[in-house]
């Protein structure tokens, strides 16, 4: 299910994250930014998980070689946004009820169950994410 656009708060997954700090997509870097610079000016809330931080850096360090110093600044930095929140996001039950049956990657099922059981649609580039979701009828935007 695709969602409206007055909703303000949002889920973000890792791809929206690394297309907003490195130059790997033009197009998804600007859609993302949109909604950063949205959190910034108070009009949305972009609401990151601790799983998402995890696979961030993991993928900074090992697929971009970025140095953790670097990232650290990055993250902190992120942080500083008004509009963005960190939040635990680990709800085990719910993610063992979709997985590996409805939803495959363990990461994207993290990302599922936080939408599920805070009531926050997921900002995603996925599609075949974002058909899965839709089939457990989880709120999402396709960007």
């Amino acid at each position: 299910m695709d969602i409206e656009e007055q909703m303000n708060s949002f889920l973000v997954g890792t791809n929206c994250l690394i297309s907003y700090t490195t130059t790997r997509s033009k197009i998804q870097s600007e859609k993302i930014s949109g909604y950063i610079e949205d959190a910034s000016n108070f009009q949305a809330e972009i609401i990151i998980i601790s799983n998402i931080f995890t696979e961030f850096v993991y993928t900074l360090q090992s697929i971009y070689k970025v140095d953790s110093i670097f990232i650290n600044h990055m993250l902190c930095d992120l942080l500083k946004n008004p509009g963005i929140k960190h939040q635990q996001g680990y709800f085990m039950d719910t993610i063992l009820s979709v997985w590996p049956d409805k939803i495959k990657d363990y990461g994207d099922v993290v990302l599922a169950a936080a939408a599920f059981e805070l009531k926050i649609p997921v900002l995603t580039f996925d599609k075949p994410f974002s058909r899965q979701l839709s089939l457990i009828n989880i709120p999402y935007k396709l960007l």
